[in-house]
């Protein structure tokens, strides 16, 4: 079986669920209380750490829509978070890096050849 991910996905999950988490005014922890109540057992630290790499399955995900009160996926706006990722990542992945950020190395100059008359 071949497993699809795509990095775009995962930053549009981590933006998504954040801005719902923001709205609804819950954090981590709070996120754990509520997922438990319903018999999802996670620790805030794992939700903090599925949510910011956006590696969770839908299983999860659909529990956390429940646990945050989000009655309605609004695919337009999932759309539209995917497309500014992609043109993120696009624009981080065409910025040159600048000398200050390009590792300098130091070369021994190299020795001189000379010829020798015999």
């Amino acid at each position: 079986m071949k497993f699809f991910d795509s990095p775009e996905m995962r930053e549009t999950l981590h933006r998504l669920l954040r801005s719902q988490m923001a709205l609804k005014g819950i954090d981590y922890n709070g996120l754990s209380r509520r997922l438990a109540m319903m018999g999802v057992t996670q620790t805030a630290t794992n939700l903090r750490s599925k949510i910011n790499h956006g590696t969770l399955g839908a299983q999860l995900f659909i529990f956390i829509q429940f646990a945050l009160g989000i009655d309605k996926l609004d695919t337009d706006s999932i759309r539209s978070i995917y497309r500014d990722v992609e043109r993120d990542l696009d624009a981080s992945a065409t910025v040159e890096p600048s000398h200050s950020s390009k590792a300098m190395v130091d070369e021994a100059p190299s020795p001189q050849i000379s010829e020798v008359e015999h």
